[in-house]
């Protein structure tokens, strides 16, 4: 078998393995957001009652860096409100019984959803500080090192 079969072969092995992390990948990118920001009930309710965007708290670098991870994972299909109240139920229980009882708030969860995907598909990283390829490498190495303590 030539080296460039190899390759392709390892190249397809490589995408599967990430496409099957990647909920775990998003869990964890999830809640650190949720730690970063703080969120409690109360910051929760004020968000659920005036319709704050989440997206619109993250910094350029941090857009970049989702749509960064985006283009590792690829279709983001997969995040749905369950995986987002699983990624939090245990750092943030409160919250998550919010989310999942609370039906102004599972609807505004509904929408973070959806404009967390439209927000990634229209950002431009290539001006950014970190490019595709550069955002793209640094989560493969991260992925490879996370698999070697597997």
């Amino acid at each position: 078998m030539d080296l460039g079969k190899v390759k392709q072969y390892a190249g397809i092995f490589g995408k599967g393995l990430i496409r099957q992390m990647a909920p775990g990948i998003a869990e964890g990118a999830i809640n650190q957001l949720f730690h970063e920001a703080n969120v409690d009930v109360i910051k929760l309710g004020d968000y659920v009652q005036h319709n704050r965007s989440l997206w619109d708290q993250l910094s350029p670098q941090q857009q970049a860096e989702l749509k960064s991870t985006s283009l590792l994972l690829g279709d983001l299909d997969f995040i749905t409100p369950e995986l987002i109240v699983d990624a939090i139920k245990q750092d943030f229980w409160l919250v998550a019984n919010l989310l999942v009882n609370w039906p102004e708030a599972a609807d505004w969860l509904e929408r973070q959803i959806d404009e967390l995907k439209g927000g990634i598909a229209s950002i431009d990283i290539e001006n950014k500080e970190m490019s595709n390829s550069q955002g793209i490498a640094r989560q493969v190495d991260e992925l490879k090192a996370q698999v070697k303590d597997v």
